[in-house]
């Protein structure tokens, strides 16, 4: 195209110049130019157009500037989980803290010449400055809070070690997260959480929230602050068995429990009943009829199972798992095999909801059978979702690690797709 005859279609762009030296800094000055968007030929200009930003950075970095208080709230603020930070709003939360702009200024240049970060100021008038962009975020983390550093890292290793040999699902996913270079900006109570919820997860207890919290975070109220970002990295807290109260497991459908007490015949609570972990784990023996055990993750599912709306669950002892099951549904699945009865799963078409399934598989000393967990399944879902970025990274990862694995096409048809389902989707409206 560019050789060929053509009306010039000319579009306005930002070029930076090359970097010149002054003293102990570079700098390099960004301009406006006219450029065709076919042939990409630079638009004559009668004179020089005056540059709208200019960037510096440090050519021989300082000795690091010694702190004040002053400035250790400046290189506080400028930490952030991104890596370039807009200054206009940070400015003005600066000054809302008795720190003015021009000392905040003062001590950004200070960071600058340390070679800590660059800045990038608008021009066109008095100059403005615009952004920073972070080149060393631990040195400005250990100026404002002096140790936490030291502390971060020795908390990374001790998070590593803890979640080494663990082999749960999601431990095993959170250890691939601790070893990735995104931990390595996580702050010391985060990595600490993160390896608490793969211990737990590795151990299968159900806590409530607050137990949890006290038991492994020293607090009952310190997850409260760990939580969003916890489950941004990790999943819902509830499907790894940390709950707002206290374990209960709950059943439907056929089945007679039989445990020290006396005999609890399923129907007779229907659509369903809850029990406590220990009284599950408590059962002597369970009495399966022809449909054996169906396992189900959704609890939207497992209501419609329990009613009578899924034909594959009538006349099977159907069970919760609420998530990543814990000890008590494991001792369902054994009860199971022990009694020859048959074991089919339901869950998500997603990949927490094949690990799920896997997992509640190894348990059984029979072969398992899946429900609606087929990539024809998941073609033919009437409604799904669409995956996150980290969704698809973590199936990739996992169908290197265990091609051979159950139902590792599934998830090879979510990674063609693009897409998960859930059970609700082939619930009857």
């Amino acid at each position: 195209m560019n050789g060929e005859a053509h009306v010039c279609r000319w579009k306005e762009r930002l070029v930076w110049s090359g970097w010149t030296r002054l003293g102990a800094l570079e700098e390099r000055l960004a301009r406006r130019i006219s450029s065709c968007e076919i042939c990409g030929r630079t638009r004559q200009a009668r004179k020089i157009r005056p540059a709208m930003l200019r960037e510096a950075r440090a050519a021989v970095p300082e000795s690091p500037p010694f702190a004040s208080t002053a400035g250790r709230v400046v290189a506080g603020a400028l930490v952030q989980d991104r890596e370039t930070v807009p200054m206009k709003g940070l400015l003005s939360d600066l000054a809302r803290r008795g720190i003015p702009a021009s000392l905040a200024e003062e001590w950004v240049e200070r960071f600058l010449r340390a070679g800590w970060l660059t800045a990038i100021w608008r021009l066109g008038g008095p100059p403005e400055l615009a952004s920073v962009s972070l080149l060393r975020p631990g040195a400005l983390r250990e100026l404002a809070r002096p140790g936490e550093e030291g502390r971060r890292h020795e908390a990374l290793r001790e998070a590593r070690e803890r979640v080494s040999a663990l082999s749960h699902p999601k431990a095993v996913e959170i250890s691939a997260l601790l070893i990735g270079p995104e931990a390595e900006t996580f702050p010391a109570p985060l990595l600490q959480a993160l390896a608490a919820l793969a211990v737990h997860a590795e151990s299968g207890e159900v806590l409530a929230e607050r137990v949890f919290s006290a038991r492994h975070l020293g607090g009952s109220k310190a997850l409260v602050g760990l939580r969003g970002r916890l489950e941004r990295l990790a999943g819902p807290l509830a499907e790894i068995g940390i709950r707002e109260g206290a374990s209960v497991t709950l059943l439907g459908g056929d089945g007679l429990l039989r445990a020290p007490g006396g005999e609890i015949e399923l129907r007779a609570f229907a659509p369903f009943l809850g029990l406590a972990r220990e009284a599950v784990e408590n059962l002597r023996e369970i009495g399966f009829s022809a449909g054996g055990l169906f396992a189900v993750e959704s609890l939207a599912a497992f209501e419609a199972c329990c009613r009578g709306e899924v034909e594959a669950a009538r006349g099977a002892l159907i069970a919760w798992s609420a998530g990543y099951p814990g000890r008590a549904f494991r001792r369902l699945v054994e009860l199971a095999g022990r009694a020859g009865a048959p074991l089919r799963i339901w869950a998500d078409l997603d990949l927490d909801g094949v690990r799920i399934a896997r997992l509640i598989a190894s348990w059984s000393t029979a072969e398992a059978s899946f429900h609606r967990m087929s990539p024809e399944d998941l073609k033919a879902a009437p409604r799904h979702h669409e995956l996150t970025a980290r969704s698809l990274a973590g199936i990739r990862r996992d169908l290197e690690e265990r091609p051979g694995a159950p139902l590792a096409d599934t998830l090879q048809a979510m990674l063609d797709l693009g897409r998960w389902a859930e059970p609700e989707a082939f619930l009857a409206r």
